[in-house]
């Protein structure tokens, strides 16, 4: 089975767009079909907060960026901390791998 077949979450990626040189509003640029998994078990402590890592399997052509923000089917919101594409020229199973934190409380869609 190829690794789009594993993509069973749906991603709302957010972007942050100035609006007026002031103020920054995110927008939704996409949704996408991804595979989200945790990394470890434990919680890590970040800028006195707790939050968790995880990893995300997405489609080679969706535009994510570092920086971005992406929703869940729960409303749940990750920040992008890194996106790579490792996954490059491997056959049919060509993806991007996306390293996502959620921090606690993080749960409130961005207007």
């Amino acid at each position: 089975m190829a690794i789009q077949g594993y993509f069973i979450s749906s991603l709302v990626i957010k972007r942050i767009r100035d609006t007026d040189g002031i103020q920054s509003t995110p927008y939704a640029t996409a949704t996408i079909d991804a595979q989200v998994q945790r990394v470890g078990d434990t919680n890590d402590v970040v800028a006195m907060s707790f939050g968790a890592t995880h990893k995300a399997w997405i489609d080679i052509s969706a535009n994510v960026k570092d920086g971005d923000k992406v929703v869940d089917e729960r409303d749940n919101i990750y920040d992008v901390v890194a996106v790579t594409d490792e996954g490059e020229n491997i056959a049919i199973n060509e993806h991007k791998e996306v390293m996502l934190r959620i921090y606690d409380g993080y749960t409130n869609v961005p207007s």
